[in-house]
């Protein structure tokens, strides 16, 4: 059940986003039940797109832990946001207990029409330890399933599924499981029962906190600090790819793991045209860009680099695989230019070079 991304290379401009975007619209649920979504909402998406939803607000979420005797026991308490993003093509978890030494997490999940399943990216961080996960899957009566296959040490092989269930206006389960003899047993480990808070939560106010960070020291190796210059709010222009300003906004996530930032008109994460993803795997040893625009079409690309001095991501799509340098593979490179500015490059093979697909020179905050 392992999954290969397809390359779309295109990347929005910010004239095409005036000719996709038309304001806010209503959405169906997974349900089917109305789920209104205060944000703008591209028209090209497929309603199957819009599946996730439902799950659009804050809440509360009570983490039911299996114990060694096989019982289940209340054991953790957090708070769950769950935000639009890219138009409505894709949703954003941020997932966090409200202490320093607190289970963290992240998510983000977006529907490819192509192969007719969401994707999800995950990045559940302990201290000084990070690295996206991924898994795939969909909805159906009532119920959403998201699967992946790995191989474990002794050559077999460990199948995990996610699954969302009980789904109500607010309220909803979910709960993982894993299997070593291809689904025909399964066991448990978590379940998180999710009450609704609020609507769809606030962005955070420039320069305040995203939900996941407290003394932002989780992950404290110099690795961790290759990116931190991305976050704050960036404006600049189009070089390529496109015309006229835009900006990058990057936020701190993860109580210092990572790093997310959107590209638009001007950075809202609700109306932004691009989304990314960087952290430093450490199961890998090298860093992880992931990157998702809001066309349709296109599906999550991941893109790695071993080398911190030199942040040059060429495209890897299969989690868990080792950086390539070769020239048969798009590549982003992110420049730290003198006063606090930086380029943004998307670049596609070219000869014996490169050809820029979009490239943004950026400010300082």
């Amino acid at each position: 059940m392992g999954k290969t991304l397809e390359s779309g290379r295109t990347w929005c401009t910010p004239w095409l986003l005036l000719l996709v975007v038309q304001g806010s619209l209503p959405a169906e649920g997974a349900l089917g039940q109305a789920t209104e979504v205060d944000s703008p909402v591209s028209r090209g998406l497929a309603a199957e797109a819009r599946q996730f939803d439902f799950w659009v607000g804050t809440w509360d979420v009570n983490l039911r832990v299996r114990q060694e005797d096989g019982s289940w026991a209340d054991q953790h308490r957090a708070v769950a946001h769950v935000y639009p993003i890219l138009m409505g093509k894709a949703i954003l978890e941020l997932w966090s207990e409200d202490r320093v030494d607190g289970i963290k997490g992240f998510s983000v999940r977006s529907y490819d029409p192509r192969r007719g399943e969401w994707d999800l990216w995950l990045n559940w961080p302990g201290p000084n330890r990070s690295g996206t996960s991924t898994l795939s899957g969909g909805f159906r009566h009532a119920r959403g399933e998201f699967f992946v296959e790995s191989p474990t040490p002794d050559g077999g092989s460990l199948l995990a599924r996610y699954s969302f269930s009980d789904i109500g206006p607010d309220r909803l389960r979910w709960d993982d499981a894993y299997s070593r003899d291809g689904g025909a047993t399964w066991s448990h480990n978590w379940i998180m029962e999710f009450s609704r808070l609020g609507g769809r939560p606030e962005w955070a106010a420039e320069g305040a906190a995203l939900p996941t960070v407290h003394d932002g020291e989780r992950c404290d190796a110099p690795q961790y600090r290759a990116y931190d210059f991305l976050a704050g709010s960036h404006v600049g222009e189009v070089e390529a790819g496109g015309q006229g300003a835009v900006t990058i906004t990057g936020h701190r996530i993860l109580d210092g793991c990572a790093v997310i930032t959107f590209a638009g008109a001007s950075g809202d994460p609700a109306s932004a045209w691009g989304f990314s993803h960087l952290t430093w795997s450490t199961a890998l040893e090298q860093y992880e860009l992931l990157t998702l625009t809001f066309q349709p079409a296109t599906p999550v690309r991941r893109f790695v680099t071993t080398d911190p001095e030199e942040l040059v991501f060429y495209e890897e799509p299969t989690a868990g695989a080792p950086a390539r340098t070769s020239a048969d593979v798009d590549r982003f490179r992110i420049e730290a230019l003198e006063g606090g500015g930086f380029l943004w490059v998307h670049e596609t093979p070219s000869g014996d070079g490169w050809r820029p697909v979009w490239k943004g020179r950026l400010g300082g905050s």
